[in-house]
């Protein structure tokens, strides 16, 4: 039997699944445009938690369960991201499996100039990786501090969350469904979309041409909307 409402859903995601894909292969990184930060700079650093998992973690402890929370899954069953985002500038998320120091880091040192103040939270996850920048301040969280003033600085690391909060709205209100294996895609889109944001003085024009080149020469078929693990 013909699935209708399938095949409607499929045409109607089309053309946002071409400009997607375009965009995902073109996702801003140091190759194309550089690190984020530099002599003084300031970059942003944080991880949030969206969705649910369709690989669970597992854990060694726990002879590979996945790991729980109080009877609850807890973030080790949800997808995790990281972010980043320089002040005033630009921003670059990243989908990873397990966030620990060692995988953090390596988004950091990638995507970071080493001479960049860094802000981040108290997490463990940044502590000796902070050490390796200019310099490293943190915020207590845990301790209901979200900034801190020293001197002329302004200690926070609300601009990411901020970053992290438009992402969520759209993907829970406009597009409520990502497969995992897609999200880096989504993660592209919306990097795009604050990196030509009318605060960096880009026009709708100039905006609506970059589109189009990324999607220049692209051919998306029905297979490769769904092709990959977990569609």
């Amino acid at each position: 039997m013909f699935d209708l409402t399938n095949a409607i859903y499929h045409d109607a995601d089309k053309p946002a699944s071409i400009w997607r894909v375009s965009i995902g292969a073109m996702k801003e990184d140091v190759k194309s445009s550089g690190p984020l930060g530099g002599e003084g700079k300031t970059v942003e650093a944080d991880e949030t938690y969206i969705g649910k998992r369709e690989t669970p973690r597992v854990s060694e402890q726990r002879k590979g369960r996945p790991f729980t929370k109080k009877g609850k899954g807890g973030g080790a069953h949800k997808r995790i991201v990281v972010g980043l985002v320089e002040r005033g500038g630009k921003a670059r998320m990243f989908h990873l499996n397990d966030a620990t120091a060692s995988t953090v880091r390596d988004v950091l040192v990638r995507n970071v100039s080493r001479d960049t103040t860094l802000y981040t939270d108290s997490s463990r996850l940044y502590t000796r990786t902070g050490d390796e920048y200019a310099s490293h301040k943190t915020t207590n969280h845990a301790a209901g501090e979200y900034v801190r003033y020293e001197g002329a600085e302004t200690i926070h690391s609300n601009t990411i969350e901020g970053v992290f909060s438009v992402f969520k709205r759209g993907m829970v209100g406009v597009y409520q469904h990502c497969g995992e294996a897609h999200l880096h895609r989504y993660l592209a889109e919306f990097d795009f979309r604050y990196n030509r944001r009318t605060a960096l003085k880009v026009t709708d024009t100039e905006r609506h041409d970059q589109l189009l080149a990324m999607i220049e020469g692209k051919r998306l078929t029905y297979r490769r909307i769904g092709e990959a693990g977990h569609a």
